[in-house]
């Protein structure tokens, strides 16, 4: 399975990154990366339905002591896209528009 990034889903793993040396040693952040990691993995696997549903083609995992989520969406039978990395702790509405 191939995995593409949106450029919402860089720009926000990017700047989640960036908050997070601010408060997090470098450790925590590399536990967060692994993490991320591995359900891209996973997802590279076709493990796509072990993942919490969030609407009708949109699935998600936690990460990164389960403050951030990681929204994708299968959009064929060899490619998944990764749409978004948000911070849990923001307002949910905003997840909305970010995944339009």
């Amino acid at each position: 399975m191939r995995i593409i990034f949106s450029k919402v889903a860089s720009r926000s793993y990017e700047n989640i990154l960036e908050f997070l040396s601010q408060t997090w040693t470098e450790k925590e952040i590399g536990i967060f990366i692994d993490e991320a990691e591995k359900v891209t993995n996973q997802l590279k696997e076709g493990k796509f339905l072990l993942f919490q549903k969030y609407s009708k083609d949109i699935r998600s995992a936690l990460i990164g002591k389960k403050h951030v989520r990681m929204f994708f969406r299968k959009e064929s039978e060899t490619k998944i896209k990764v749409l978004l990395f948000f911070d849990m702790r923001q307002d949910p509405q905003k997840i909305l528009e970010l995944l339009q």
